[in-house]
């Protein structure tokens, strides 16, 4: 149910007012926003100002995917593994570094800054089995993956 104003409750549905629906309402407002979708799980998020009639109907986000150039070596990875990218990120960006099977199993997460992944960091992956996995690497901008070999 939206509140159009402290005097009258409406149902509203996508073709208009409900006919059990009664009361006074002014016009709908409806505003466009960036920020109707979270990134992190995909799923859409309809901002808006509670009671005040208005709500998001469309959206755009800007994501950047496979730009930063990462690179793991050595690749097939025995223990220990360096990461780093070769294009310069937002040096002060939060990145999330997530570690899945082939399968799309979630292993492990850690994160880092845009500029620890600049230099390069080591990572331990000496716990992981002997098999294929991805390493994706996201942030609020960026959205990428490198596949990686696991050896004994």
């Amino acid at each position: 149910m939206l509140s159009a104003s402290a005097h009258a409750q409406i149902v509203m549905s996508s073709i208009g007012m409900m006919g059990s629906a009664t009361g006074t309402v002014s016009a709908l407002n409806f505003k466009s926003t960036t920020a109707c979708i979270d990134v992190q799980s995909g799923v859409a998020v309809l901002n808006g100002v509670r009671g005040a009639g208005e709500f998001a109907i469309a959206c755009e986000v800007v994501m950047n995917f496979n730009t930063l150039g990462i690179k793991l070596f050595p690749n097939p990875v025995n223990s220990n593994t360096k990461v780093k990218f070769i294009n310069t990120p937002p040096l002060t960006e939060e990145f999330n570094l997530q570690v899945y099977t082939a399968e799309g199993q979630f292993i492990s997460s850690t994160k880092e800054t845009g500029f620890s992944l600049y230099q390069g960091i080591t990572v331990d992956l000496g716990g992981l089995t002997t098999g294929t996995y991805i390493l994706k690497i996201t942030s609020i901008h960026f959205n990428d993956a490198i596949k990686f070999i696991k050896a004994n």
